[in-house]
């Protein structure tokens, strides 16, 4: 016989793009300003109640997906912000639906924010004291400036999104949020200040040493906070405190940091010191996660042009799109012994 042993529901690939008006810059107050956030989002529902729906084919409880896909636009234009802090708008999602659907026990929203980025322009105008445009003026108020941000032209930088990734369980009058931030897509090169040596060997091992070599890595990573539980009737502040911004900048600029100025003696080592880093100094963080798969550029053979391509004499390379290494790890707090 056949039980239902778990199930959810809802809608994947929902693309949220919203444009929010900002404060013009005091130098060109006639250019508008705007801010972008591209959200993709998945919402999945679940409760017991549900189970009629897969076991009976009753569906009068059953919140269309295409109502999931309505309300995450209706939500990101009821926000007063700008969707850059999506953790925040996920805690709306999840509450517009445990606050409108009794019959449902949960809810779990996936979020990715794409990164559009301003453009930088040197063609600006600002308006001068008499009233006129000219070249737009740099900080100091008198040079022009060489490059400006412009107010409301962006590009794609690359494939890097930020995610989250927020489950939320309803327990009588009380909602538990569990939260996990990160950061996907983020492709890192440097072309020296790694090595790999003193490896173990055996009779299948042919990998040579290395003393210096490239590093390439595509980021995978999410760390986890506390969680949170609250009134759904009366939220606490409690969720709203959590630095989510500073934490996800903050941890980025370690990831960056540690990558191009360690020397690596490996990539474990890598992300060990990378994770460890953000252990130390972000109270937080709970745990996070790695994944760095090893993206290997490969000397190219030119000996059979009579061309020394090896050593220090290394210029030439050919990406070796797979096989690939693919390093993880979870590094949390230590626990206190008793």
């Amino acid at each position: 016989m056949a039980s239902l042993v778990r199930a959810k529901y809802g809608k994947d690939l929902v693309k949220v793009v919203k444009v929010s008006r900002i404060a013009s810059d005091p130098a060109a107050p006639h250019l508008r300003k705007t801010a972008i956030v591209e959200v993709t989002c998945r919402v999945m529902l679940l409760g017991s109640k549900l189970e009629s729906s897969y076991t009976q084919g009753d569906n009068s409880l059953v919140v269309p997906t295409d109502t999931v896909k309505n309300t995450c636009y209706v939500l990101a234009k009821r926000n007063p912000g700008t969707l850059e802090t999506i953790e925040l708008f996920a805690h709306q999602i999840i509450h517009h639906f445990l606050a409108k659907y009794a019959h449902l026990d949960g809810v779990d929203v996936t979020l990715q924010s794409h990164n559009w980025t301003r453009l930088d322009t040197t063609t600006l105008e600002a308006v001068n004291h008499a009233g006129t445009t000219g070249t737009l003026v740099g900080a100091d108020g008198n040079m022009p400036a060489a490059t400006h941000r412009h107010p409301h032209a962006y590009f794609r930088a690359g494939d890097e999104k930020r995610t989250v990734h927020m489950a939320a369980t309803r327990v009588g009058g009380n909602v538990t949020y569990r939260t996990t931030s990160g950061l996907v897509d983020l492709l890192i090169l440097k072309t020296t200040g790694s090595s790999f040596e003193k490896f173990h060997r055996d009779e299948l091992t042919t990998l040579r040493d290395a003393a210096d070599r490239m590093l390439c890595t595509n980021v995978d990573t999410a760390w986890s906070f506390a969680a949170v539980t609250e009134p759904l009737n009366t939220p606490s502040s409690k969720f709203v405190e959590i630095p989510f911004d500073k934490v996800f900048y903050g941890i980025r600029q370690i990831l960056i940091d540690i990558f191009a100025n360690h020397d690596s003696a490996s990539v474990q080592y890598t992300l060990w010191k990378i994770c460890a880093d953000v252990i130390a100094k972000f109270a937080d963080v709970e745990e996070i996660s790695m994944a760095l798969p090893n993206k290997h550029y490969i000397a190219y053979d030119l000996e059979r042009f009579d061309m020394k391509n090896t050593g220090a004499d290394q210029q030439v390379f050919f990406p070796l799109a797979d096989p690939s290494g693919y390093i993880t790890a979870t590094i949390g707090r230590t626990k206190a012994k008793l």
